[in-house]
């Protein structure tokens, strides 16, 4: 698995649907936020090996 950076856009598991960008990384947690700009969304910890980057 390719290490991930923050302004890397991830998913939190490989069927997730949603897809996020890494705002930033703290040891073994990052702190993520939706792509998308929609009312309602926050940023969130979770754990770096729970995210799967999303391929360009």
């Amino acid at each position: 698995m390719r290490r991930v950076k923050a302004g890397d856009k991830v998913k939190v598991h490989a069927d997730g649907a949603s897809v996020f960008t890494i705002v930033s990384i703290d040891g073994d947690d990052a702190l993520i936020e939706s792509v998308l700009g929609a009312p309602g969304t926050y940023p969130f910890h979770c754990k770096l090996e729970r995210l799967v980057p999303v391929e360009s």
